[in-house]
């Protein structure tokens, strides 16, 4: 018993189909349809991340207001306290002597 692999030589070229010639660069119609709506998926949540990310820093932001310290703000987003404050803290003026 003899195995030949599909792509060896010993296969007859007749029963290969050839690959479907697309003009220009252009991707095939059955491949731009779900990837256009793959992209339009990853803007939609590209604007969400955005929005989520400025509900979350008027969170912070109202929590120290409110009096919440550091370690409380970390806790609740999951990292360090040293971590929430660097990014999360206004900018204070420049001190003057």
């Amino acid at each position: 018993m003899t195995n030949v692999a599909p792509d060896s030589p010993a296969q007859n070229d007749d029963t290969r189909e050839a690959p479907v010639p697309y003009p220009g660069d252009e991707p095939a119609p059955h491949i731009s349809r779900p990837y256009r709506a793959l992209e339009r998926e990853l803007e939609r949540a590209v604007r969400d991340r955005a929005e989520i990310n400025l509900r979350v820093t008027a969170a912070v932001n109202a929590m120290r207001e409110g009096g919440s310290s550091w370690a409380v703000i970390a806790r609740i987003l999951g990292t360090a306290p040293q971590t929430a404050h660097k990014k999360y803290s206004k900018p204070r003026p420049p001190h003057e002597d």
